[in-house]
């Protein structure tokens, strides 16, 4: 993985800052929190650009996400929905010029809540329809609920306390009948994001006074299933919401008024609910036990609408 001066030096080359505001101090390059590692290139403070490398779980996996995030970007630019890929010839990162915004778990407010949650669905919707017959697209991963066995990168959850006890979930009869479907469900039909999360979705508003909204980190996207990306938007906005404030509800109504094509089923919730759990588990441990019951509950509950 390269550090943080040859990344600098990278920076230089690509001619995103220039040489003599680096011999100034005015240029840095620091860490950004994410599951894999990822830079920012600050200029004066502000944003430059950042760079994303391939971190030792997506390697243990077999992942290419610098790959996958490449094509799909390059693919899905016209939208205008995502960071500019920086073409800087090289391999083994990818580099992204700086997507304006604030990610939308740190938004407050109804005036800027309200047409996030609208506009986040309208932006799913011109990605799920976006064409993808002879595009160089990836092929997105099956959510983990829905493979036979772990990725090589959770296994040891076996023998944690926190995380047992949602693999021991997977047990339940309502859980694998809800899987069970989902998992037919999983076709590379549509291009997704795959990981539809507050910190993936930023928050900016136009001149005009128009917000908006941009998706980042689509390492985990490519061709799938877009009721997984719907059931996690759901979920997300559900957590975000108030009495009296229902983001989830404005964000499907506008989804499926842009003809978005996926459905909201007790399925994907039950799939989302499990995936939360499990990154809960690992960010918090013990004092997220609370939660992940909660979600755990969630995801039950999800499962058993479904019964016959």
């Amino acid at each position: 993985m390269a550090s943080s001066p040859s990344l600098l030096g990278a920076a230089v080359r690509h001619g995103l800052v220039p040489v003599a505001d680096v011999r100034a101090g005015l240029v840095r390059v620091r860490p950004v929190s994410r599951s894999n590692p990822v830079h920012v290139v600050e200029r004066d403070g502000v944003a430059v650009a950042y760079v994303k490398q391939v971190g030792a779980a997506a390697r243990l996996d077999g992942d290419d996400i610098v790959d996958t995030e490449t094509r799909i970007l390059g693919a899905i630019a016209p939208l205008g929905l995502t960071p500019t890929l920086i073409r800087q010839g090289g391999s083994g990162s990818v580099w992204l010029a700086a997507l304006p915004g604030t990610e939308l778990g740190h938004v407050s407010g109804d005036a800027i809540l309200r047409p996030a949650a609208v506009d986040l669905g309208r932006a799913l919707s011109r990605l799920h329809r976006h064409p993808v017959a002879g595009a160089d697209l990836p092929v997105a991963p099956t959510p983990w609920p829905l493979l036979d066995g772990l990725p090589p990168s959770m296994e040891g959850g076996h023998g944690r306390v926190d995380t047992k006890a949602i693999l021991d979930r997977l047990e339940d009869a309502d859980v694998r009948r809800a899987l069970d479907v989902a998992r037919a469900q999983w076709r590379p039909t549509h291009l997704v994001h795959g990981d539809i999360a507050a910190g993936n979705v930023l928050v900016s508003t136009t001149p005009a006074g128009d917000v908006k909204v941009g998706l980042i980190d689509f390492e985990l996207g490519g061709l799938g299933g877009p009721a997984h990306d719907l059931a996690s938007a759901a979920a997300m906005l559900t957590d975000l919401s108030r009495p009296g404030l229902d983001l989830a509800a404005l964000c499907l109504d506008a989804y499926w008024t842009a003809c978005g094509p996926a459905s909201f089923t007790a399925e994907w919730r039950c799939v989302r609910a499990l995936l939360t759990a499990w990154q809960v588990a690992l960010s918090h441990g013990d004092e997220g036990s609370a939660d992940v019951n909660r979600l755990l509950a969630r995801a039950t509950a999800a499962a058993q609408e479904t019964r016959p």
